[in-house]
């Protein structure tokens, strides 16, 4: 198997740099796990690798789509396995947070019909109209398994049980049993700090991105890039760009840095439960290059 382990946690935990130690390391390419760091041209505000980063190593799956296409599970498993047969015999590591193109690759697809865009844009206009917590009392009803560990603020994942139960007439949980294509089940680890010190990470990261050019990397892609692009649904980049004044662009950035810190919650309970992992605490974990590399020795 090509990929020797994948490398997985929260946003802001320090992915980026051990990533790049343990490519070294293990002689290996990086393929980014990541659904936003995806879209050429949004690289400030998703944290994409540097230049300087990814001219050491090499990354794929970073910067290389056009900002006007979607991109699903679907076709990152596609991206990847193409990659893998071309190349049997180089190393790579997974790298990123989106956990979703990390269990469907490894796990396979479950062969869900397309959704009509229609049910899904009800579904999300009611949760703006009335708020979370009735989709979220329906969801549970209607699969309590697929439910089970979905916090309310995970309206994403919430509409999307209800718009396969509304469509197919079967629980999302039940699809999700039947799935094919998977490349089977590597080395995960996942990284993890105190919510304290991770929080903290979140937070000087969104002011370094400000000062990284972050307003700039918008204006200049809003003209170029129509706004009604898939890559603008990356959280800050459509709010800073209607942002009309100095106290406006604050007020968005305590925001993006709140939602950024909810989305971290998730991740950390989707890497904790959704998939077989070992957990490397950063906070404790004096050498993690050794840690893994013992860990994947004694496997």
């Amino acid at each position: 198997m090509p990929i020797v382990f994948a490398l997985v946690g929260a946003t802001g935990v320090g992915k980026s740099r051990l990533s790049l130690e343990l490519a070294e390391r293990f002689d290996a390419e990086i393929i980014g796990v990541d659904s936003r760091q995806i879209y050429k041209g949004f690289a400030i505000g998703t944290a994409q690798p540097s230049r300087e980063d990814m001219a050491c190593v090499k990354h794929h799956q970073v910067d290389f789509l056009d900002p006007r296409m979607a991109y699903s599970a679907g076709d990152f498993c596609a991206s990847v396995n193409k990659l893998l047969s071309e190349n049997p015999d180089r190393n790579y590591i997974l790298v990123g947070g989106t956990g979703l193109y990390l269990q469907s690759l490894m796990l396979g697809l479950p062969q869900i019909p397309k959704i009509d865009e229609s049910v899904r844009k009800s579904f999300e206009e009611n949760a703006a109209k009335f708020g979370n917590v009735s989709l979220y009392e329906e969801a549970k009803k209607t699969d309590p398994e697929a439910m089970e560990k979905v916090e309310v603020n995970n309206i994403q994942r919430i509409i999307r049980i209800l718009e396969v139960f509304q469509l197919t007439g079967r629980k999302l949980s039940d699809w999700q049993k039947e799935r094919v294509g998977g490349i089977g089940m590597v080395p995960v680890f996942w990284l993890n700090r105190s919510r304290e010190n991770l929080y903290a990470r979140i937070d000087a990261r969104v002011d370094q991105m400000m000062a990284d050019g972050w307003l700039d990397e918008i204006k200049n892609l809003a003209k170029t890039v129509p706004l009604d692009a898939p890559a603008w649904q990356s959280l800050g980049y459509r709010e800073l760009l209607c942002a009309k004044d100095g106290t406006q662009v604050q007020n968005v950035l305590e925001e993006v840095k709140r939602k950024t810190r909810n989305y971290a919650k998730r991740q950390l309970t989707w890497f904790r439960w959704q998939v077989k992992s070992t957990e490397v605490d950063l906070d404790t974990c004096s050498d993690p290059l050794e840690f893994i590399q013992k860990r994947l020795v004694v496997a």
